[in-house]
This record gives structure tokens, sequence and C-alpha cells, in this order.
């Protein structure tokens, strides 16, 4: 019910408390009867201790929606004039972390790793005090996700005009971007703890602390985190010397891409852009598009350059292709921020950029061989229409703001993309449905495991088949059987969306549960039928029986559900191949060429024995986890203002300074 009543939602206007009340009168009558038979159910217990801090929540909520509406009813401003505002803000904010980032960077004269990178501290004008870096970034966007989706409520309210006295708005849509800060990190910490299975537990000094489910679950998540940056970042790297040395993949890469670049940009008084494009003698390296590109290849290497349903024959690649080309003009923006004075000296305004629909498809246009009605529908899966009010504004999967046929520039939006969750919710459009990419993950990992063990023995198979018949009556789809001499390993494979918000890990778990309860009911119907199956596999009486479930992302890495590991294809592959981890280091040239040189290589496994002996201890608790967690450590952070009546506090796991 909390997470699916509205009435128990205290970030909701729906929020009832007298309702909340009669359904718990109701739970307390049931359990009297009998029919809630578990009294101890530590689920029930944790989300009744939730219900009674829903008040204080709500208070939060309160204040800022009751702010909007007196904001809204005083100015009679309309709320895009808000919007425009809010945007201004973390432009500004945006450039003035981008600068004091670079110069962090600049002053370092060593080689540096991205676990220091993860841990650099900047000057947030939203905290107020020093935070981490890449967190200061994802603020800005988050508190403009909670904003725009309260401030469309107000969009059909009649009588409100574009006639308002300018200091006085800028002045309420500050006030409103700090307040909505506390409202962010306070719905965020909810939300973890009523979607993720976590408590709630009151404390000495009036303090209450907000917990995950156990110690282990943010460390396991703050890794997977961790390594797929480091893995984009070193798919990164070698892609762009192969685009250097490679003519040929050059040229794959840039064949709809024009020899042309943006030569002047220039942004009027109102915030709209206005450019020019120049031929050039070759292709101009868009480092937006590698970094798109390699994102495919380190997690979605299982997906084709098929065309896509619904989008006039684009495919993955053309997508990103695109999106780099709009990333250009974002940073071609960035450097006119850049070059104005601090927000303090410059009028907010001045941080506005916007394009008109029609500009921006010429833009496209000019820079690739995409038609119209491509670039059209490459937009749809970017865009997130304030007046489309079917669904929710998430500048995370869909950074482009639009109004009417305005675009906003949202620089942190579109400066540091998560091209993993765009890409999904790109599938999503085009109606690639989880399923379908998991049969597709299947695929490439049969193919690859029967590369791997090649050289492991001719006992070592890879049945290509999926379903196992025992009668007409009784049989099973696996997704993956590997059977050596040592050894039978059965897994489900499941492909889940990349999670940025706690429903989102909530369902990518619910999956990867499914899958463990599955890959459990198989392994006992071949153990069940083992004399039925022993001739395909290779024998299986007497080996060694392993199970896991396969993801395609990290973020769930080292957690066992059942008694069920689960890993991703990445710790598998590379297990079932060399059996090693090489750490890089790699310097960047000014021709823009790198070099890189292998520091570190850490043996999982070095004869055939070691590798049948250590496969049921890796799959539980992978090397690259036992790497990276000493690194983490937990602890708390105050999500409520010092001075508030009780402090509230996250736990939290970040890399130790």
């Amino acid at each position: 019910m909390l997470r699916n009543q509205a009435h128990f939602n205290p970030f909701s206007d729906k929020f009832d408390s007298e309702k909340i009340s009669k359904d718990l009168e109701t739970y307390r009558e049931l359990k009297k009867s009998g029919e809630v038979i578990n009294d101890y159910d530590p689920d029930d217990f944790n989300a009744l201790n939730i219900i009674e801090a829903t008040p204080l929540f709500n208070a939060y909520f309160k204040q800022l929606y009751d702010y909007m509406k007196d904001a809204i009813n005083k100015t009679q401003a309309h709320p895009e004039n808000i919007i425009k505002y809010l945007v201004a803000i973390v432009n500004s904010q945006t450039s003035d972390i981008n600068r004091e980032v670079v110069d962090k960077i600049e002053n370092i004269n060593s080689a540096i790793r991205l676990e220091e990178i993860a841990t650099f501290q900047v000057h947030s004008a939203v905290e107020g005090n020093p935070i981490n870096a890449i967190g200061a970034f994802e603020i800005q966007i988050d508190l403009l996700n909670i904003l725009i989706n309260y401030l469309v409520y107000f969009l059909d309210i009649k009588g409100l005009h574009d006639n308002f006295n300018e200091d006085e708005l800028e002045h309420i849509t500050r006030y409103m971007f700090s307040t909505s800060n506390v409202l962010c990190v306070v719905k965020d910490s909810y939300d973890i703890v009523t979607w993720e299975d976590g408590r709630i537990v009151e404390m000495p000094n009036n303090e209450i602390h907000l917990k995950y489910k156990d110690d282990t679950y943010p460390v396991l998540q703050r890794i997977g985190l961790h390594r797929i940056e480091r893995n984009v970042l070193a798919s990164k790297v070698e892609f762009h010397n192969i685009y250097l040395e490679n003519s040929r993949i050059a040229d794959v890469i840039n064949l709809k891409r024009k020899k042309a670049v943006v030569t002047e940009l220039r942004i009027n008084n109102r915030g709209f852009i206005d450019f020019q494009i120049s031929k050039t003698t070759q292709h101009i390296i868009n480092e937006e598009i590698i970094t798109g590109l390699a994102a495919i290849v380190s997690f979605y290497p299982h997906i084709n350059l098929e065309p896509l349903k619904n989008l006039n024959r684009l495919n993955i690649q053309d997508l990103i292709i695109l999106y780099g080309e709009l990333l250009s003009l974002s940073n071609s923006i960035e450097n006119i921020f850049s070059e104005q004075e601090s927000i303090k000296d410059s009028k907010l305004k001045c941080y506005l950029a916007r394009i008109k629909k029609k500009e921006l498809i010429s833009y496209l246009q000019n820079l690739t061989t995409y038609s119209k009605a491509q670039i059209e529908s490459f937009l749809t899966v970017i865009e997130s229409d304030i007046y489309l009010k079917k669904s929710r504004i998430n500048l995370w999967s869909r950074p482009l703001l639009k109004t009417r046929d305005v675009y906003f520039f949202i620089l942190p939006a579109l400066k540091a993309p998560n091209y993993l969750q765009m890409i999904d919710e790109w599938l999503e459009s085009a109606q690639y449905s989880l399923k379908d990419r998991g049969t597709a993950l299947e695929k490439l990992i049969k193919s690859d495991m029967v590369r791997f063990l090649a050289s492991k023995g001719s006992y070592a198979i890879v049945p290509q088949k999926q379903k196992f018949i025992l009668s007409k009556k009784e049989s099973e789809e696996i997704d993956l059987i590997v059977s050596m001499e040592k050894m039978v390993f059965i897994a489900e494979i499941k492909n889940i969306k990349f999670p940025m918000e706690p429903r989102d890990y909530h369902n990518g778990y619910k999956r990867l549960k499914e899958g463990a309860e599955q890959v459990l009911r198989k392994r006992d119907f071949i153990l069940r039928n083992a004399s039925s199956f022993e001739a395909e596999l290779n024998g299986i009486r007497g080996k060694q029986i392993h199970v896991a479930v396969i993801c395609n992302y990290p973020h769930f890495t080292g957690i066992e559900i059942d008694g069920v590991p689960v890993i991703d294809y990445m710790v598998l592959q590379t297990y079932m191949n060399k059996g090693e981890i090489t750490d890089l280091k790699v310097e960047f040239n000014e021709d823009d060429s790198t070099d890189a040189e292998i520091i570190n290589t850490k043996r999982i496994w070095t004869n055939i024995d070691d590798f049948y002996n250590n496969f049921g201890s890796y799959l539980k608790n992978p090397t690259i986890i036992e790497q990276i967690d000493p690194f983490i450590e937990l602890g708390k952070s105050r999500i409520t203002m010092e001075e508030a009546d009780p402090r509230m506090f996250m736990q939290v796991a970040e890399f130790s300074s």
C-alpha cells in the first residue's frame, strides 16, 4: 500500500492521514481475527515504521508545494516563465562547477585514477557546502525533475501571463530551487526505504536514520556504478584509438555525418540560439559519439544494428550519432557561458539557451545525412514535453526539455549523459522488450562460452537448445547450461533496465528474484531427471553443480537471492575467458591519441584445477568486488537542515577520501 496507494504517498497532494488511519485499523482487526498470520513479518514491521513517519515527510512536500501555489497566485506568472529561470539557474551553477572541476584536474601533476575523481569535492550553490563533484551535477537534474513535475500541475490555470517583475520572479525561483534541495534528498531517501525494502530507525538526540535493508547492499550498488563508469571509460579509450588508427572504422562511424562544423554561435537576449555552419575538408572527431558507442560496446554488445520500430529505420548507432551532434551544440553553448563572469555579476537570464524545433532540425540536417522525418523521430525519444501530461518528466532519460515548439538546453542533463539509461529508453520506445533483450544476451553468452571453453577440455559443452524435454507434460526452458569435466553450471539470464531511481532498483531486484526462483527449479529438474540428460551433458552425477542469475548490468553483482548468487556478464566473461583482471594507466597525448600501460594483473585461476576449485566462491564473491570493496566506506549523510526537528540522516556508501 505504501508503494501503490496515492493516499499513502507523503509527496502527493492526495496524501490522506485520516484514510491511512482507517486502513491501519482494518489491518489491526485482520490481525486480531487471525487473517494476518505472521505477527513478525519484517516487511510489514518496517512498513508500519515508515507509515508513522509519513506526516513528517509530507510536511516537507507541503512547504514547497504551498510556496509554489502562493508564488504563482502572487505573481500571476505562467509556469513556463518559472521554468525558464530554473533552467538558467542550473546552467549557471553547472558552468561554475565545471570550471572548478577543470581547475582541480589541471592542478594535479600526476596520473589520477577514476576512484580519485569520484572523491572530488566542489562548492555547491545548492548545498552551501563542498560536496562530491559528480553529485553536484546530478542534484541539478534531480531538483529540476521534482520542480517541473510539480509546476506542470499549474499549466492550465487561467489568467496567468508573461507580464511580471523580473527581479521578483528571479528571487522567487531562486528560493524555490534552494528549498527544493531538502525536499529532493528527503524524497529520495524515503523512496529508498519504501521501494528497496529499507527501514527507519529512531535514534537518541532526536534523530531519525533511514537505512538500506542491510549494510552490504549499498556498498555493492556503489561498486556496480563505479564499474560502469570505469568500463565505459576504458572502452572509450580503446574506441578512440581504433578511430584514429583504423580509417575503415572511422568511415563507418562517419558514414552519415557530413564534413561540417559550427563556426559561429550566438545567443540573443531572449536566450535563442543562432549558429553558422561551414564545410570542412575532413570529418571532425566527435568525442560524444565515441562515448555513446563505447557504452553500447560495454553493456549492449548483444543489441544488433537493425532498424528500430516506429523510428523511420533509425538504429541505435544512428541515435547515438544524432545525439552526439546535439551534444556538440550543447558544448558550444557551455563555452559561451564559461566566458561569462560569475553568477553574482551576471544577469541570470544570460544563462538561458533555447532553440526552435525547426532550427534544431536544420542544424542536424546540416551536420548529418538523416532526413527530416528521421530527425523528428529522434527528437521524439529524447524530448520531455511539459504539455504531454500522460508521462512524468524525467530529464535523465529525456534530457531535451520542450515547451510548445521550443527546446531548452539544460547543461547538466546534456553535459554528462547516461547513455545506458537513454539506450534503454530508446529501445522501449521502439517496443524492444526486456524479454527480447534477454534473448539477445543469451545468444551472445552462449556463443562466447563456446569460444572461451574451446581450450578447456573436450568435455566442455554448451547446449545451444533452450528447451529440455522429459515428456509432453514436463519440460523446462533453461537459458544457459555449461557442462565440463568436473562441474555443471546452470544460469538464468535477465536483462534489466538501467536503474536510476529506487523504483527502478525495486523492479530490477524483482526481476532477478524471479530468475533465482526459476534457476533453482530448473536445477532441481535437471538433477531429478539426471539419467535422461546424462548423455547430452557429458555426465551430471558426481560433478559440482553451480547456479547463478546473470544480469546485463553490475548494480546487483555480489548479492545472493534465496541462496543464488547474482553476477553480471562481465564477471562471468572474465572468469571463463583468461581468468585475469588487468589495471591500466592511460595517458592522453597532445595529438588526441592515448598510451595505455598495464600496471597490474590479477590472476583468478592459473590452471584447470584452480578453475574448478575457485568457481563456486568466485560466483559468490567476484574478484572485482574484492578489489574495490576496501575503497568504499559506509556512513551517514544529513538530509535535513542542521536546525531541523527531528534531524534525518540517510545511510550512504562512498569512496573513502
